[in-house]
């Protein structure tokens, strides 16, 4: 019961995976951006969430999301979440649209200039717009980075032969204090004047000294600050807005928090733990099955055909015997790929052998009893008596081969993963193991340190081995005679 109880609750957990986590196990990214400029969905090596509760670990900071309608689809969002400022102030206007100059119609931040033929041009021929958003950070300790996204467009009444210059700068205040913090400044030209809107990849600004802008819980002002040049003798034009986002990400982050694989995305350990039950359930029964299978029909015939026939087939068994398993296991996986189906074809070629000659010796003991005689002697064929006589007598054998089996097989597939040999394409446990030790992180962190990194994957091997093993003990003490219980 506990080891049924067990592959239920692992069964559950593997259908509905994507269900109780719907992000992407080996790239996730958040939702609603453009594709290919998706951010991340958290930093790289974060602690669980629950550290801060459990653990005390008030310091730890939260992943957060400054502009909460960034896209300006709900009406007055704008004058809810920003203040803005602009140079020259008569000349300039900023609203919120929600039908005309839109992106995907949900909505845009429309900043206006105008200035009529013959009104003085401003200084030094520049136009600044600054919007405010402040916001208050209730976390003690510093985020580890911040990502911000913008979408422009712009459109022109008079056609302009150049592209557009735009300058978008990003600052930091505290509190009240009048200095502020550059991050990040950025100097671009839209292209395609009053055509498309050009979304610019998401800049990813780091923190290596996070002290400098975040010191404590209070609130902060940022500024978004546009820059832009007034063209020709009069301006009549209209920069688009949207999408305007800065994500500040934390040090905390789901149930196991995040890996930090180099060169690719952070993932959420805990989506790798649900969606690698998929693969070691897929892996375990289906080699199992195919094994037990190759097993039963060589056992089968090699003990009641006999002679030349049981030779061949016992002596090639023996052969593969004899040969170190995870050696050859590391030689046919380099030699014919690290794909998931490779790694099954060759753990069931690797796994016939010893039940194929457990199912022949009971056959050939059953092929000496009187029922055998008598339907030889009624004209039954080889394949009717196998099918018909012997096969239901070491049937029992069949389950309980296939429970005992696939331990073994999810063993070894995540054991080929630990060693860097197995599909990194997939979400296993084995391949958590493995991203652990790649590229030195095992070394820069120890096990200790990122032990929720480790030990889920670890136990979830253990206990799904351990609930299969539990099921072929017990499937053994119910359908062997000798073995069951007398009242």
């Amino acid at each position: 019961l506990l080891g049924f109880g067990i592959i239920i609750f692992f069964g559950v957990v593997a259908v509905f995976a994507p269900i109780i986590s719907s992000v992407d196990p080996l790239s996730p990214t958040m939702e609603g951006y453009y594709p290919g400029q998706r951010p991340k969905l958290a930093e790289k090596l974060c602690v669980p969430i629950w550290y801060k509760t459990l653990l005390g670990r008030t310091e730890l900071s939260e992943n957060m999301m400054l502009v909460e309608d960034r896209e300006f689809s709900s009406d007055g969002s704008f004058d809810a979440q920003f203040n803005w400022q602009a140079t020259p102030q008569g000349n300039i206007t900023v609203q919120q649209r929600s039908a005309g100059g839109t992106h995907d119609n949900d909505g845009c931040l429309a900043i206006t200039y105008i200035r009529e033929e013959g009104e003085a041009p401003p200084e030094e021929n520049k136009i600044t717009v600054t919007l405010l958003l402040e916001f208050e950070y209730p976390y003690q300790g510093a985020p580890q980075s911040l990502w911000w996204f913008r979408s422009l467009r712009f459109e022109n009444t008079t056609p302009v032969k150049t592209a557009f210059p735009v300058n978008l700068t990003m600052r930091y205040r505290r509190g009240d204090e009048p200095d502020t913090i550059m991050l990040h400044r950025h100097d671009f030209s839209i292209l395609n004047i009053g055509g498309n809107w050009h979304p610019d990849a998401g800049t990813t600004t780091e923190l290596d000294d996070p002290s400098i802008i975040f010191t404590k819980a209070q609130n902060y002002t940022v500024s978004f600050i546009f820059e832009m040049a007034d063209l020709g003798e009069s301006a009549d034009y209209t920069l688009y807005v949207d999408n305007l986002q800065i994500i500040q990400y934390g040090r905390a982050f789901g149930l196991l928090g995040t890996s930090s694989i180099p060169k690719a995305t952070p993932r959420d350990l805990f989506t790798m733990l649900i969606y690698g039950t998929r693969i070691s359930f897929m892996i375990g029964l289906l080699t199992a099955i195919f094994s037990v299978l190759i097993g039963l029909f060589v056992g089968l015939v090699a003990g009641y055909v006999r002679g030349l026939v049981d030779e061949g087939l016992m002596r090639f068994a023996d052969f593969l015997l004899v040969l170190p398993g995870l050696p050859l296991l590391i030689v046919l996986v380099m030699v014919l790929g690290r794909s998931i189906w490779n790694i099954m074809g060759i753990l069931i070629f690797m796994g016939w052998m010893g039940f194929s000659r457990t199912v022949r010796s009971m056959v050939l003991s059953l092929r000496e009893r009187p029922f055998i005689e008598s339907a030889k002697a009624s004209g039954g064929s080889t394949g009717y008596i196998i099918y018909r006589h012997i096969l239901p007598n070491v049937f029992a054998l069949v389950y309980i081969s296939l429970a005992t089996s696939v331990p073994g097989a999810i063993i070894a597939e995540a054991s080929l993963a630990w060693l860097g040999l197995g599909d990194i394409n997939i979400p296993s446990w084995g391949v958590m193991l493995y991203d652990f030790s790649r590229e030195g992180t095992a070394i820069i962190k120890s096990i200790g340190e990122y032990w929720f990194w480790v030990i889920p994957p670890g136990v979830a091997i253990a206990l799904m081995a351990m609930a299969f093993i539990l099921m072929g003990f017990a499937l053994d003490e119910i359908l062997n005679p000798k073995l069951r219980k007398r009242r």
